[in-house]
């Protein structure tokens, strides 16, 4: 078998704190019924990307054999000088992707069972997208109550607002903790809450405001440093007594490694549709397996990204949880496939079907077309 055409699908939807566009890859094949389907979603310049993948089919993909999988990595990866950047590692991430659907299509087996096999086919997943930002403390905790009702048993949610950057003031520090406690009596006990920083804060603010939330023990302080230097987020990890979680806006497993050696991280959280795709965040969980490292993905993916993390995940023995937004979008989230699974008591099960296990809906992906956000308007959560 041979690869013989790309097309790439774009589509929109929205929660309210968020509006995204998401860039799907399809990979044709000379049988017309078998396909891959994988995802690139950059989260802007969308049109790069798409570029980026159309020259990749013309010049090396056109004619290969899919289940060459890793070799296509490799050579996508070495053959350009620009070959770390996100624009690049997010077309490879949806070709490879697209690759491992293939391939569990062709063999008749599930995406999961080519990566070694499923560890759990049931796999815990944290709520995000739920909350209003910025909130009062009173508001996120009747919202987190919802979240709760659904069956999630973890959720994250940023309390320090949208417009703070390196420092806070005391005013609105002393509001992020109310968020957070208000959070916690909320939900109560039993409940995982994770704390996003979006990378906003300087080591010493964050540092602060991590002393702050240490009482309410959340399972984990994620960016709480911007991730150009690993020695800031390690100066926060040796300071802060919550585990640290990083990895959104790191691509490929060097800088992984950094911060591994480091000592810098506690969870990892690379982007299945940026860093890599399948292959490369199964080598990047090889490495903090070696460390006893969690991982937890970053997912602000469609449900294609979403599936492929979800098989990635079942094949790891150090997956901790999965970022989890799908019901908190408008409802198109799970009409544009089918396959989707929605949680149940905060998990979601696998199916045994063939590849990724889910099936475009072309004609409602077509009602939700691209629409023009404006630069750095699709939402961070």
């Amino acid at each position: 078998m041979k690869l013989t055409g790309i097309q790439t699908i774009r589509f929109h939807s929205r929660h309210h704190n968020a509006r995204r566009n998401w860039l799907l890859v399809k990979l044709l094949t000379d049988d017309p019924d078998l396909y891959g389907v994988g995802e690139a979603s950059p989260l802007a310049m969308d049109d790069q990307v798409d570029g980026i993948l159309r020259w990749w089919f013309e010049n090396y993909l056109d004619g290969v054999d899919p289940l060459d999988s890793e070799v296509h990595w490799t050579q996508m990866f070495q053959r350009l000088h620009a070959k770390s950047g996100r624009l690049v590692s997010t077309a490879i991430s949806g070709v490879d992707i697209a690759l491992w659907d293939l391939r569990g299509k062709i063999l008749g087996v599930p995406s999961y069972t080519l990566l070694g096999g499923a560890h759990t086919k049931r796999l815990r997943v944290y709520a995000n997208g739920w909350y209003t930002n910025p909130g009062t403390p009173e508001q996120n905790a009747e919202e987190a109550k919802i979240v709760v009702g659904m069956g999630y048993t973890a959720l994250k949610f940023d309390p320090f607002g949208q417009t703070n950057y390196f420092n806070i003031s005391l005013q609105e520090a002393r509001l992020a903790e109310d968020r957070v406690a208000a959070v916690r009596e909320a939900v109560g006990e039993d409940v995982d809450i994770l704390v996003e920083a979006h990378a906003k804060f300087n080591v010493a603010t964050a540092i602060q405001l991590g002393k702050r939330l240490e009482e309410y023990r959340p399972m984990f302080y994620e960016e709480p440093v911007s991730y150009e230097h690993v020695s800031e987020m390690k100066d926060v990890r040796d300071r802060v007594d919550i585990p640290i979680a990083t990895g959104e806006k790191l691509y490929g497993k060097y800088p992984f490694y950094d911060l591994i050696e480091s000592h810098a991280v506690d969870i990892l959280q690379p982007d299945i549709c940026n860093a890599g795709g399948i292959t490369e965040l199964k080598k990047i969980a090889a490495i903090a397996e070696a460390a006893h490292l969690s991982m937890a993905p970053h997912n602000t993916n469609s449900p294609v990204g979403t599936m492929a993390s979800f098989h990635l995940d079942a094949s790891l023995s150090n997956f901790a949880i999965q970022e989890y937004h799908a019901e908190f979008y408008e409802p198109n989230y799970f009409e544009v496939v089918e396959g989707l699974p929605r949680q149940k008591d905060g998990y979601v099960t696998l199916s045994d079907e063939p590849g990724l296990g889910i099936r475009l809906n072309e004609k409602v992906l077509a009602r939700y077309p691209y629409i023009d956000l404006g630069a750095g308007k699709q939402g961070g959560i």
